[in-house]
């Protein structure tokens, strides 16, 4: 059976965890959720999915060096590392948990950055560079409804959208409309780049964006450490 991302993803962590003797140390993991004000301050718009209630970020933290992740649901936990080599991987609670633990046990190890999210004006400021990260005269399918990357990127280029938020269904954006999931197949036919929320890596739908012969350029803090370790092409401006 070939091994899937979050095989990886462990593979790499006890790799770390053995080079760094961190094995057994009464180091914690510590998950929790954060308040939108918590997660991103006050930007000058309030339709960003975490104001509006449709997710949350799960914050970890690791020898002082924290780690985030978005997700729609969420534990109060407590963890050591070697828990996040066995955690049972079977819901977006444990996904979010321990993707947030990844991303501070890398950060701890200086392995990777840009594991806070942005806030207060930073989100703004993030969209206003998006289209560099798309070759000019793609057509792209957006992943995830990050309204200011919608935005822009429906500015400049040919787009489609697809989110699991069905409050965002239907919803229209100059030259088309929000599209559900069931889409998801069709739009990466048609497109020729897929710009995706790094957190498909905790809601389980990230396969299905790899191995299609298409560029993905993933964004945000969610797919930090995990882009390190699976060598996947990003976009966080203004991350922390």
């Amino acid at each position: 059976m070939p091994m899937t991302p979050y095989d990886e993803l462990r593979v790499a962590l006890g790799r770390e965890i053995r080079a760094h003797h961190l094995s057994g140390q009464r180091i914690h993991v510590r998950c929790k959720a954060l308040t939108a004000r918590e997660a991103i301050g006050t930007p000058e718009h309030d339709d960003y999915p975490i104001i509006k209630g449709r997710e949350v970020m799960v914050e970890a933290e690791f020898g002082g060096a924290k780690g985030q992740a978005f997700a729609d649901a969420y534990e109060e936990a407590d963890y050591s590392v070697d828990d996040l080599m066995t955690m049972a991987l079977d819901s977006n609670r444990k996904r979010a948990s321990f993707i947030a633990g990844l991303n501070a046990v890398f950060r701890y190890l200086g392995l990777c950055d840009k594991t806070v999210h942005c806030r207060d004006a930073e989100p703004l400021e993030c969209a206003g560079h998006v289209t560099e990260a798309v070759e000019f005269g793609q057509k792209v399918l957006l992943v995830g409804h990050q309204p200011r990357f919608l935005e822009q990127l429906a500015a400049h280029f040919s787009v489609r959208a697809v989110d699991m938020d069905e409050g965002n269904i239907g919803n229209a954006f100059p030259g088309g409309v929000i599209e559900s999931p069931e889409m998801t197949a069709d739009a990466i036919s048609w497109c020729d780049t897929i710009f995706a929320t790094g957190s498909t890596l905790v809601n389980g739908t990230m396969p299905q964006l790899l191995g299609q012969g298409k560029p993905v350029v993933f964004y945000g803090v969610t797919i930090s450490a995990a882009a390190q370790i699976l060598n996947l092409k990003t976009y966080c401006c203004c991350g922390h």
